[in-house]
């Protein structure tokens, strides 16, 4: 952290990219927003949205093809079949929102990195 008294060369910082998002710049919106005629800074920018970059396909689907099939399926239990773990691993099929969220969290709770 750097304040006033900070002196010297500086450590570098380690950054991790979550996503990427193209977004696009309405100028006369971040002029309002600067004003403070514009209350949120989420109306001055547009996204759009690339289906090849969005976080199931650059995030959770390598995640789940590196992951064993068995260990998929034992943690899945009921919520998805083996079935469908072995079309989403190959990208043929594409889990609907509830069933994403709920790999997310597998992901997330056991295998911390």
């Amino acid at each position: 952290m750097c304040d006033k008294q900070t002196v010297g060369l500086l450590q570098r910082r380690h950054v991790l990219v979550d996503q990427i998002k193209y977004i696009g710049k309405e100028s006369n919106n971040l002029e309002e927003v600067e004003a403070g005629l514009e209350h949120s800074p989420q109306n001055a920018y547009t996204e759009y949205p690339d289906p090849n970059r969005d976080e199931w396909t650059t995030k959770w689907l390598p995640a789940l093809s590196d992951a064993p099939l068995a260990d998929l399926v034992r943690v899945c239990k009921e919520k998805i079949s083996r079935r469908a773990l072995i079309d989403m691993r190959a990208g043929r099929s594409r889990p609907h929102r509830e069933n994403q969220e709920l790999l997310a969290y597998l992901f997330r709770r056991f295998h911390k990195t």
